[in-house]
């Protein structure tokens, strides 16, 4: 009887183990170029609007200093 319960335990542990088989087939294997290069722009405009934002507040902290210290 233990030897069963040993025997069943290892299957269970064996099956959870066990890489899937099944393949999903409703990925699109085609890649549009285009898609990917409209995607890569728009990342690139939200960087340089980060980018221009931070320049911004960097240069009014700057500003700001140099006039107190000015007065």
């Amino acid at each position: 009887m233990l030897n069963e319960i040993l025997m069943s335990s290892e299957q269970i542990k064996i099956d959870i183990l066990q890489i899937p088989k099944e393949i999903d087939l409703n990925i699109s294997s085609k890649v549009d170029i285009n898609q990917l290069i409209s995607k890569a722009r728009e990342e690139e405009k939200k960087k340089n609007k980060l980018n221009y934002i931070f320049l911004s507040i960097a240069g009014s902290i700057i500003l700001s200093v140099g006039l107190i210290l000015s007065l």
